[in-house]
């Protein structure tokens, strides 16, 4: 064999062996960050379980489909289903109460423009600004009983 060719065998084995240690390394510094082997959390207490099953039950009502013009110069529409989520006895209450707070959402969605009412139902500013404005209209913005989620499982601009 000539000087080139085990120069060449000789560089080619350090880099396989600093490939290898590389790697290792990687491996190594993966499972650390990862906290090692999966660790189950502890059963709960009875305390918590009693805690869990004391919790108020969230009620859901359907305030239904909404269509409204939105404040652009051009022609665009938003169009969106909501539901309501609340704890305490409000189901009647939001029955007999349920035109006002149609009212109250329509009037909050023609103040919007398309751009605004997108950004604002990605980052969910829509749904706090909605369920505020129930509670207002309800007086329970601090009692047992109030809106506490809004969901809005269908939104289309247009």
């Amino acid at each position: 064999m000539s000087g080139k060719i085990k120069i060449i065998i000789i560089i080619l084995v350090v880099l396989l062996i600093t490939l290898g240690i590389g790697a290792i390394a990687y491996i190594a510094s993966k499972k650390a960050t990862t906290g090692g082997p999966n660790v189950d959390p502890p059963p709960p207490t009875q305390e918590q379980i009693n805690n869990a099953n004391n919790a108020p039950k969230m009620g859901r009502f359907d305030l239904g489909e909404f269509t409204a013009n939105t404040r652009d110069e051009e022609l665009h529409y938003i169009r969106l289903q909501i539901e309501i989520g609340y704890v305490g006895q409000l189901e009647n209450e939001l029955e007999e109460r349920k035109a006002e707070l149609r009212d109250r959402v329509n009037n909050h969605l023609m103040k919007l423009n398309a751009q605004r009412a997108k950004e604002d139902y990605v980052d969910h500013f829509m749904h706090k600004d909605l369920e505020r404005e129930l509670n207002n209209v309800l007086g329970r913005s601090t009692s047992e009983s109030r809106i506490i989620q809004v969901v809005i499982p269908t939104f289309l601009i247009n």
